[in-house]
């Protein structure tokens, strides 16, 4: 499987929260899935543009925080690198992501399949296969377009890892 691994610093993004279920199946997508539909259609995603930056990850940004895993579900986001603007807007937080090791991955396809295929790969081949391991619980999505529906659409899917001991 094709990846690099990259050393980031800390940095901080804007989002906006919501609980998503605990993976069973396809829940997780579809509730992730449904999210961001909401999101592009109700102006979230227009109004997080005000406070992004795109110089370091290029693009709006799917946040898993796997590492708050509850019984019912966990945390996922939708931002961006925060630019520094007095965020106005309620619904929105920023959130510090400390100095991590990822694993990176680039993800070809129309989304959602595509990801699903690519984050499948990922858990049933590198991980079993590699030397790294599941790390903070800290997951990034990096999405360059709106055009997710396009076959030869381009992504990328960054996993916070720890070699293994």
């Amino acid at each position: 499987m094709d990846y690099r691994i990259e050393e980031k610093q800390a940095f901080k993004i804007v989002c906006k929260k919501k609980q998503v279920n605990k993976p069973q199946g396809d829940t997780a997508t579809a509730d992730i899935s449904a999210f961001w539909s909401e999101c592009t259609h109700n102006g979230t995603i227009d109004a997080l543009c005000k406070y992004a930056k795109y110089d370091n990850l290029h693009g709006i940004l799917g946040i898993c925080f796997s590492g708050e895993m509850a019984d019912s579900g966990f945390p996922y986001g939708i931002g961006a690198e925060y630019n520094g603007v007095p965020v106005k807007d309620e619904d929105f937080e920023v959130v510090e992501i400390p100095a991590y090791t990822y694993a990176v991955f680039q993800c070809k396809g129309k989304m959602p399949d595509a990801f699903k295929d690519t984050y499948q790969k990922i858990c049933t081949e590198f991980f079993p296969q590699s030397n790294y391991e599941y790390g903070s619980g800290i997951e990034l999505e990096v999405y360059p377009s709106a055009d997710t529906q396009s076959p030869d659409y381009s992504c990328e899917i960054w996993i916070a890892v720890n070699e293994k001991k």
